[in-house]
């Protein structure tokens, strides 16, 4: 995570590096250039950038022992930095992109920035209650579920010459997105591989749209695009169903440390003076039918 989000601080450079790097596949600059898009990514981008660097930190024992009040103001920097970046996320999902692909994929976009405001919102719930352990629990839910974007991107760099090189896989493209594509590309329309983008008259069909076949020709690169843009929503979908999985297996390996802060918990409860001390939180023996836990002796 740490090493994933400095690396992309370059991205922070729109209009160059975020626009001509490999951040954004052919095809996509189309939708950010301008408008809302653009806002819309800049700030998630402003935002979730530092808050993956910064949630690190969290998980740092020296800081979380010994430097208790920068632990706690991280925290709610973090808190407020992943909020605005879901909703600056949710301003950006609805482009369509490659076409009917597209719904898959921000179906699972919009799953993560459910997923992730939720489980920040259950962490903080849960260290006002100081119930330390499920707080813990739900930062580590939060930060794996962040980590799906970055096993996605590995997937569908692998996935792409796969589809590519099996064959039959479309996208469906405008005719204005392919003509935006080559003129920042300083290239000319491939009228020959699309001439129906064209009135008899000569004026491209702007509104009109064209089966792009999915390749790894970077001679074409609305076809290299197509190739990453199709598996691109069922790889992420993976994604998230291997980091969902691979928490709670993390979680479940790691009873003893659970237990340790189970009893933190109590003692902070029992002190502030709360109700049902090593219970108070969002805990399975208060909100369902675990057995009541009961501190050692």
């Amino acid at each position: 995570m740490l090493a994933f989000s400095l690396s992309r601080l370059s991205d922070l450079d729109f209009d160059h590096h975020f626009k001509n790097g490999f951040a954004l596949v052919p095809g996509y600059w189309y939708y950010f250039h301008r408008g809302s898009r653009r806002v819309g990514m800049i700030i998630h981008l402003a935002t979730v950038l530092p808050a993956g660097i910064l949630m690190v930190l969290q998980f740092t024992p020296v800081i979380r022992k010994k430097f208790i009040i920068f632990h706690r103001i991280n925290g709610y920097t973090i808190l407020t930095l992943l909020l605005t970046s879901n909703g600056a996320a949710c301003v950006v999902l609805p482009h369509k992109q490659g076409g009917g692909s597209r719904t898959s994929t921000q179906t699972a976009e919009a799953f993560l920035v459910l997923i992730t405001t939720l489980g920040m919102a259950m962490a903080w719930w849960n260290i006002r209650r100081k119930q330390v352990d499920q707080h813990r629990a739900w930062m580590l839910r939060t930060m794996f579920y962040m980590g799906t974007i970055i096993t996605s991107r590995v997937i569908n760099f692998i996935s792409a010459p796969i589809i590519a090189r099996m064959g039959n896989y479309y996208g469906v493209w405008s005719c204005d997105e392919i003509d935006f594509l080559y003129r920042n590309l300083g290239l000319p329309f491939p009228d020959a591989e699309y001439p129906q983008c064209f009135l008899p008259n000569g004026t491209l069909r702007a509104g009109y749209r064209v089966a792009v076949i999915a390749t790894e020709l970077l001679t074409k690169p609305e076809q290299f695009g197509s190739s990453h843009i199709q598996p691109f929503g069922a790889n992420l979908w993976i994604c998230i169903a291997i980091h969902i999985i691979g928490v709670e297996i993390y979680l479940g390996l790691t009873p003893a440390e659970t237990e340790r802060l189970r009893h933190v918990s109590y003692e902070k409860q029992l002190e502030a003076g709360f109700k049902n001390p090593g219970s108070a939180g969002l805990t399975a023996d208060r909100w369902g039918d675990a057995e009541r836990w009961v501190p050692r002796k």
